[in-house]
């Protein structure tokens, strides 16, 4: 009887945000992704800065949930990151909640905040227009930095950059022009780590894209000149880029093209939106993309499909 009024006492003085972290460790850590692990480290750490991680546990309320959350809002954070918090404390919830350790799912009767009340406003999306393509695709082609060309293939096959530092000889198929994406490069923030993961970004970023004239003469120059037992096409001392390299060459490239560098996701941006001025429909471009599913890429580059408005009003007369 001693034993279990001890355990009880300690268990009543455990606080949310230790639980949370033993959740993480014992459940999470070999269930999910390195890199989605490394979020929800992330996440926690965010938690660990408000009042609601140090609430024992068994007195934690919706209310209490529902003031970090707003707290969150008042402090700038973007929806993204207030969703991330709010996952990481109903999963938690969840899972005690059918353990029978917390006898309600109190995350239910919390509300995330709507898109208007945020402060942080969504970026607004970035691409290269037709001139600044020409002259950055002409200094990509001199080749002057290893990272250029790896640029050149995002360009034009619209990959991630994971993606194009992670691909090896036998990823491209000579024969049918085209290259298989199944791998990604993970990078562990809190852990300072980097490694090839032996699977895309998600299950539906595995695919196989055709390879424009421009993407296969570049692939095969590389090749020609390719190490002997070289295993990645973009490396150096025998390992992959570097998300860092890539983000330093491109730097320079944009300097010496004297366009505005705006990050390394614009060249996928920059390829979809190219895609759809060639008539791309939203179902193709999901596929090259990668996106678990059209309405994605719908809600992503809404700002070119939404003017199908005139489109339809052709229909209606």
């Amino acid at each position: 009887i001693h034993f279990l009024l001890a355990y009880f006492e300690r268990e009543k003085k455990k606080k949310v945000g230790e639980c949370i972290k033993e959740w993480m460790e014992k459940y999470k850590r070999t269930s999910v992704k390195a890199a989605t692990y490394d979020r929800l480290e992330t996440s926690y750490q965010l938690m660990c800065k408000y009042r609601v991680a140090y609430i024992g546990y068994l007195e934690l309320t919706s209310e209490d949930i529902q003031d970090y959350l707003n707290r969150l809002v008042q402090d700038g954070y973007a929806l993204t990151t207030i969703k991330k918090q709010y996952n990481l404390i109903s999963g938690y919830i969840r899972w005690a909640n059918a353990e029978g350790v917390i006898p309600r799912a109190i995350y239910n009767n919390v509300s995330l905040p709507s898109r208007n009340t945020v402060k942080k406003p969504k970026k607004e999306m970035q691409v290269y227009n037709k001139m600044q393509q020409m002259s950055l695709r002409k200094e990509l082609q001199t080749n002057k930095r290893g990272g250029y060309l790896a640029a050149l293939l995002m360009l034009e096959t619209g990959i991630r950059v994971g993606e194009a530092i992670a691909l090896s000889w036998d990823d491209i198929d000579w024969d049918r022009r085209s290259l298989r994406i199944n791998k990604t490069m993970v990078r562990l923030g809190n852990r300072k780590k980097m490694f090839v993961q032996n699977s895309a970004k998600t299950f539906t970023s595995e695919r196989t894209i055709p390879l424009s004239k421009v993407a296969y003469d570049t692939l095969e120059s590389l090749y020609m000149k390719a190490k002997r037992g070289q295993v990645y096409i973009f490396e150096e001392n025998e390992k992959p880029f570097s998300y860092e390299k890539m983000r330093w060459d491109i730097t320079i490239a944009c300097n010496e093209a004297n366009v505005p560098y705006m990050g390394q996701h614009v060249f996928r941006h920059t390829f979809a939106t190219n895609c759809y001025y060639k008539g791309c429909n939203v179902k193709i471009l999901s596929k090259l993309l990668g996106h678990s599913n059209p309405t994605v890429t719908y809600n992503t580059y809404i700002h070119l499909f939404g003017d199908e408005l005139e489109e339809m009003r052709s229909v209606v007369g």
